[in-house]
Order: C-alpha cells, then structure tokens, then sequence
C-alpha cells in the first residue's frame, strides 16, 4: 500500500465531511449528504485495506496507553527506537480510522434510516407537534412534572419503534469486528483505540463504590430543592430539568456570552490577533443547531465554533468546551502528521474541552464573568451534575462492556437500565438501551478525558494559581500542548507534566471539596 497517498486521500475525506456536517449543523444547508461523501471515499475502506493497515498493528499491546513507547508483543522495551515507534503509533491511528470508515461504511444504510426517522418524527404534546429533536429541549424546560411524564412517553414511542433497526446496527457491527478478525467488538475497540479497558472498568468501578454516599445525599437534596420530589420517585425525565438549572439563568445572561469566553483567552494571550484561524459563528438562522459546536474544517487552518447564544449556565458550559476544542485543532504545528492532526486518541482533545469548560465551576472566574448570584448554591449544583456526569458515563462503560462482549442482545435492555438506575439513583427505562449509546466506546474516551482533566488542572493551579485562566504564562503552557494535536495519549502527557496515569486523587478532592460538607 502507498501509505502517503491514503493519508492523502484520507485526509482529504475528513475535511469534505467535516465541511459537510458543518454546513447542514450551522443552517447553512437543509441537506446532509454524508453518505455520498463515503461513496467517493470508498477505496479508503475496502476490506482489503482495512485488514492490511490491521495486519500491520495486530501484534501491538497497550503500550500507548501505559505512557510507554507503542511496540509489538515480542520486542523487549530496550530494541524499540524512536523511529520504529513514531512510524508504528501513525500506522496505528491510520488502522484505527481505517476499522472505523469500514464499520460506519458497513452499517450506513441503516444509521441513514434511523437518523431520517429521528428527523422526521413529531411528538404531539399539550396540542403541539414538536420534532422528536427538540423534544429533550422542551423536556428539560417543562417544570410540571405530569406534563414531563406525558412528554416523555411520547419521546419513548418513537424511541421503541426505531429500536429493531438499533438492534439490527449493532448486531451487524458485532459481526463486522470477526470479519476484521477479531473475536468480539470490545477486542477490535479496545485494540485499535489502546483502551485499557479492564483497568478502565476496574477504577470506575470503585469510583462509583467510593462517591456513592456523597452522590446519593446530594442528590437527594437537590431532588427534594429542585424538584419537590423525594428521589425513590425521580426519572430520567426528571433529571433533566434539575440540571436545566433554571434557578440560575439570571447569572449567565446571553448578551455576555460570546464576550466572557473572548476575554478569557485573551487573557491568556489567546486572543483573535493570535488566532485568526479561529471563526466564531453567532448569526442567527433557521435550521441552525442550538447547541455549539466545533468544526476543525482544515487543521489548524481554519476552525469553525458556531453557537446560538441563549443565555443559561448549560449555553456557558457549551461554549466554553467546544471553545478548548477550537483553540486545540487552532493550535496544532502546521507541519505535524496527518494522524496527529486528526486522528489519535480523542481523549486529549475531550481534555482540553472539559479544562475550557469547567472554568464554568471556578469560583475566581464566575465572579468575575457571571453576575454571581446565588454563587455558592451555583458551586455545589455545578459539582453535584459534574458527579452525576461521571458516574453516569462510568455505568454506561460497565454496561458497554457486557454489551460489546457478545452477541446476545435479549438481556441488555434490562441491564442497561439495572445498572444506570443503580448508579445515579434514579429511575431509568430499559426503552433507551442502544438510543443511549456511542459507537467504539467513546465513553472510555470521554471518562480518561475527565480524569486527566482534572489532573491537568491541578498541574496549572499549582503553577499559576486558583487565577491560572488570567495569565499570559498559562495559555504559552497550553499552546505548548495545544500544538501537538493527539500524537500522544493523556497517560502519556500526564507522565511528560510528571503526573501519574489516569489518577484519580484530583477527581476525589474535587468532589470532597464542593460537596462532602
């Protein structure tokens, strides 16, 4: 295989898609021709390739992950230069985005149906006909809970009849792991993503074991403030319109929106004057999403943010995450890989999203960009729906991990709905077993993310100050890491800043320290 023309072409497919999602997203086109876009680029995810790029890693073990150097299975540490594993950690991500364009290839058909049924349904409620889409929107914001109950059944009559062609995707992607050659879809993800996931597993594990009672009475009383409910009778439904936060609208007015985030990163000399390539969309338009997101059309070139600013502390938290994507794509070394340009392990840049977004949870920083009403009480309520995220995303990888371990779907409704009911304490419908779901274990990467997340923090803390979001020295720090893209993995930057591997500790004294009083 010439390798540099499929990184080539490769490269060039990312950037038509990229561009083609970005336009639809930001109302710029009613259609989305996705899968035309994997029609031109279908010689990138033949069979025969795929298994070629995998042929050439199959033998590799998770030395990425531990922070080590990658290398096979039969080569001692000592034999491993660093050209040998620079060229095998790029033929690595290639193979990984190779398996991936081959399943989502594979199974095309039918996410275009589900997604076109999603588009397409209305639920009717209270003598409306809202889209399906904007249902969880007008869910979260409906303060009656009877009307939250009807709402939400609605939501799961459409949920259940798209499930067959939910369950028809993942038995097909199950199968499409052993054509590829391995015995399940948790081998092909945990392989081709360097995911540790026993290990993974095993810390979430305890972590839900070890912030249990600290959850379960801060949940209780947000319940009982929030809610007028005792928790035993708390649903999904219902937790979405706690963490909607209404109470605290008058603290993150949109007007000021677009201007906190703009004079945040010039303050760490991130400013537009440095970063030109950056384009902040805010136009108002029909079809628009009302959610921000980031679009890197071409690395570092030219990165997209686009938003809607509708006021809220969540639109804070939105902004600023996708804001840590944009100036991390924003950032990266002209020069650098393909691979580390656009592939790699997507937890780095979930990382500096979440470090963005979290400014959101710093006392320093909300007085002075937000009105700091109710400050204190905004504290405690950000933490506790930061914990109820991550425990969240711990129990759906456990139920991850029994779903993608076999082929036998009969169970899993009832697990999924056992084990996220158990985990956050309220009551869950066994109707969103493969709704509630991402392909390739994402929430592996999203919770490495959150880990390194707060060790990373804390690296900059302990150098800048609790202000470390106000200095010049803070944001050369980030651009210095910004500038890698993901050539490495969080272990592998917290072992070159000197931290330990996914450490936990940081998570733990966050949480004891907003909400264990």
């Amino acid at each position: 295989m010439d390798f540099q023309e499929y990184r080539k072409r490769a490269e060039k497919f990312i950037c038509e898609l990229t561009e083609e999602l970005y336009m639809n997203h930001a109302g710029l086109k009613d259609s989305l021709n996705v899968s035309e876009i994997y029609g031109n680029y279908e010689d990138l995810f033949e069979k025969e390739k795929v298994t070629e790029l995998l042929s050439s890693v199959r033998s590799l073990r998770h030395s990425m992950i531990m922070g080590s150097p990658v290398q096979a299975d039969h080569e001692p540490d000592d034999d491993v230069d660093d050209d040998s594993s620079e060229t095998t950690r790029r033929e690595l991500y290639l193979a990984a985005f190779a398996a991936d364009g081959f399943m989502d290839m594979a199974v095309g058909e039918l996410t275009d149906k589900i997604v076109s049924a999603e588009t397409k349904a209305v639920v009717e409620f209270e003598g409306r006909k809202i889209p399906f889409r904007m249902s969880p929107v007008v869910l979260a914001n409906e303060p009656n809970a009877r009307a939250r109950e009807a709402l939400e059944a609605k939501r799961q009559e459409v949920v259940l009849k798209l499930n067959p062609l939910r369950e028809s995707r993942i038995a097909t992607l199950h199968s499409l792991a052993g054509d590829l050659g391995y015995g399940n879809y948790l081998s092909l993800y945990a392989h081709i993503k360097s995911l540790d996931l026993d290990a993974l597993s095993d810390k979430m594990e305890r972590f839900l074991d070890e912030t249990d009672r600290v959850y379960t009475h801060n949940v209780e009383k947000a319940a009982s403030l929030y809610l007028d409910m005792p928790l035993r009778e708390v649903n999904r439904r219902d937790i979405s319109y706690l963490f909607r936060g209404v109470e605290f609208d008058q603290m993150f007015p949109g007007a000021k929106l677009v201007t906190s985030l703009e004079a945040t990163v010039d303050a760490m000399g991130l400013g537009h004057e440095r970063y030109p390539n950056i384009h902040i969309d805010t136009e108002v338009r029909e079809g628009k999403s009302p959610r921000a997101f980031c679009a890197p059309l071409h690395v570092p070139d030219k990165v997209m943010l686009v938003l809607m600013p509708q006021g809220g502390h969540d639109d804070y938290h939105t902004i600023l995450h996708e804001a840590g994507h944009a100036w991390h794509y924003g950032s990266v070394l002209p020069e650098q890989e393909f691979e580390y340009k656009y592939l790699g392990d997507n937890s780095v840049t979930e990382s500096y999203a979440f470090l963005f977004q979290y400014l959101a949870m710093n006392e320093n920083w909300l007085s002075e960009y937000t009105t700091s009403l109710r400050l204190e009480e905004y504290m405690r309520f950000s933490a506790l729906k930061k914990l109820y995220m991550l425990r969240r995303y711990a129990a759906k990888l456990l139920y991850e991990l029994q779903l993608h371990s076999g082929d036998d779907l009969s169970a899993m409704s009832c697990e999924y709905a056992s084990l996220l009911s158990d985990a956050l304490k309220i009551n869950h419908s066994e109707v969103y077993y493969l709704d509630d779901l991402d392909d390739g274990f994402y929430a592996a990467q999203y919770l490495r993310a959150w880990i390194f997340e707060a060790q990373l923090k804390g690296f900059l803390v302990q150098r800048f100050g609790e202000r470390a979001y106000a200095y010049p020295e803070t944001g050369e720090v980030l651009r210095e890491l910004f500038s890698g893209g993901q050539e490495f993995s969080v272990e592998e930057l917290a072992g070159r800043l000197g931290l330990s591997e996914l450490d936990l500790d940081p998570l733990y004294e966050e949480i004891t320290n907003n909400l264990g009083a």
